[in-house]
């Protein structure tokens, strides 16, 4: 069960909303500004305006996912990763890691040989 850390303070949709705009928008200028500088003098194509920049940022964003997001393995977790399983492994016992095992092999559908 997850369990919220008493003093942390929820965003405030007065402070949330118009960051997240700001945040979008300055992405959508970098793009713009990128795009001009690189692609529209390599290729020899237009410059793009704010909102053609902004429309291919979301363009992007559908295409290829979040930007900067943990994978979601890591989101289970807590963040730990590879350091909470190996807690894990080396609290268990000999019987209760080959129980592990035989396990993932039946789930990954591994068998021994000769079954």
């Amino acid at each position: 069960m997850h369990r919220q850390h008493k003093y942390r303070k929820r965003w405030s949709p007065f402070i949330f909303v118009p960051l997240a705009v700001a945040v979008i928008a300055l992405l959508a200028g970098v793009v713009m500004l990128l795009w001009n500088a690189t692609i529209s003098p390599l290729f020899d194509l237009p410059e793009i305006k704010f909102w053609q920049a902004l429309a291919l940022f979301a363009l992007c964003r559908l295409l290829f996912g979040r930007l900067g997001s943990p994978p979601a393995y890591r989101q289970h977790q807590g963040g730990k990763g590879r350091a909470a399983w190996k807690e894990k492994w080396g609290n268990m016992s000999e019987e209760e890691r080959a129980a592990f095992k035989a396990r993932w092999k039946e789930r990954c559908g591994k068998r021994e040989e000769g079954n």
